[in-house]
């Protein structure tokens, strides 16, 4: 009887081993130290993250470590991107962002027009390529540009000047000025009300970006926001 008991038990925990072991290999975390004596852009890029734009221009911005994780500070108007493409994420379900800003750039509102913000994370959908609307910027996968705004209407959806069929921007949160957040974004339902059916749910992800945008606002509108860790999962 003992051994019978024993035998269920270590099946029990077997099971259990197996289970979380899967867990963890259908959850992609992207996690930004918290150690401000290292080389942030170094970092990044011996961790295959692009630096793309304006983002590696120091007169421009500052990218560093902190307790926040990864800070990105807007010095003046300017655009710039983090990226992390060549990603095949399958089976995933939601993104867990943990994330937050410490100075909301003046001005900056999707609901007025202003294209602007002082953090997006975007995900990018499969490998078919929708047109960017421009002879001049590439086509690009669909993708969901999910933000943090001062302002903005929370769940507010919309369409930028480029990227008109496959891009969408959605506002997450308005997070009081240095609170970090956590935001839990459910990725195939935020899909299907972006695109509704005219584009098929792609089966992966294919990449994600950090974003900071203040290109369109005077010169005193300073942002800074921070972003300390990305994880996807089923």
């Amino acid at each position: 009887m003992k051994n019978r008991l024993k035998f269920a038990l270590a099946a029990v925990l077997l099971a259990f081993s197996v289970i979380t072991q899967l867990y963890a290999q259908t959850a992609t975390s992207f996690l930004f130290p918290e150690n401000s004596h290292l080389d942030c852009y170094a970092w990044l890029q011996q961790n295959s993250f692009a630096l793309k734009n304006g983002i590696a221009d120091t007169t421009k911005f500052k990218l560093f470590f902190s307790k926040n994780g990864l800070e990105v500070q807007a010095v003046k108007p300017a655009l710039g991107l983090i990226v992390k493409d060549g990603l095949k994420i399958e089976n995933f379900k939601k993104m867990t962002v943990k994330w937050g800003v410490a100075n909301y750039p003046e001005g900056a509102n999707w609901d007025n027009g202003v294209h602007n913000e002082p953090l997006m994370v975007y995900v990018f959908f499969g490998d078919k390529l929708y047109s960017s609307d421009s002879w001049f910027i590439p086509n690009s996968p669909p993708f969901i540009g999910f933000y943090l705004g001062k302002n903005d209407k929370i769940g507010g959806i919309h369409t930028g000047r480029h990227f008109t069929t496959g891009g969408r921007y959605i506002c997450i949160a308005n997070p009081p000025q240095g609170e970090e957040i956590t935001s839990v974004i459910d990725l195939a339902a935020e899909f299907k009300k972006a695109f509704g059916d005219t584009i098929p749910m792609p089966t992966y992800i294919s990449g994600i970006s950090i974003e900071s945008d203040t290109s369109d606002l005077a010169s005193g509108s300073l942002s800074s926001a921070f972003v300390k860790s990305i994880e996807i999962s089923n």
